[in-house]
């Protein structure tokens, strides 16, 4: 017996977000199919909202209802720091350290070639334009210590190393192979506080 068409259309849709297997996604569809009609129907009109409102900050690039976002609009911060990762949750966890009074660049991902995201894939290139706009004369490049976030900050170092602006990365305190927006704040302040110069072994390449 095959399942209702609008419960596997549902189940397929879940599997589309990451880490969503069929299992995974067959028991949310379950939960939704539980819940009251105005419980199951608040979550959709959820999803459009997000949809509607929320877009890439033009200057950082991190989720924002308005443009610039609020620490680009925030004339308190050091806009002579610029601190780079990954993802919007990963300013997140740097804000609730309260070690960075800088401001922020978003890249959306990092450099992986097995899964199709070259450099031109990520929000590299407003990068490197406000870098040579002038003014900024830090990036800590706080990427994930992972493989692809040292391959992408190895690529940052590359192309920013003879502007004259200094090139940093987070001290090694960061746990190998974690995720920034899941360490605690104390770490993550040591970590950006410890701050260490970039160096890469292919940077004279």
């Amino acid at each position: 017996m095959k399942r209702p068409l609008s419960l596997q259309k549902l189940i397929d849709a879940l599997r589309k977000l990451p880490g969503v297997g069929p299992r995974s996604a067959r028991r949310m569809a379950e939960a939704v199919l539980a819940m009251d009609y105005e419980e199951a129907r608040e979550i959709g009109r959820a999803i459009v909202r997000a949809k509607k409102a929320i877009r890439p900050c033009s200057v950082c690039g991190i989720d924002t209802e308005q443009d610039p976002c609020e620490i680009c609009s925030d004339e308190t911060r050091d806009r002579s720091f610029v601190c780079v990762v990954e993802s919007a949750e990963d300013v997140i966890a740097f804000e609730s350290s309260g070690s960075h009074e800088g401001v922020y660049h978003v890249l959306g991902g990092t450099i992986n070639y097995t899964r199709g995201s070259g450099p031109e894939k990520l929000n590299l290139a407003s990068l490197f334009s406000r870098a040579g706009a002038g003014g900024i004369k830090e990036v800590l490049i706080a990427t994930n210590p992972t493989l692809e976030g040292e391959s992408t900050a190895a690529y940052i170092v590359k192309r920013l190393k003879n502007t004259g602006i200094k090139l940093t990365r987070p001290a090694r305190g960061l746990p190998r192979g974690a995720d920034i927006d899941f360490l605690d704040s104390e770490t993550i302040s040591i970590a950006h506080k410890e701050r260490q110069e970039a160096f890469f072994l292919n940077d004279e390449q």
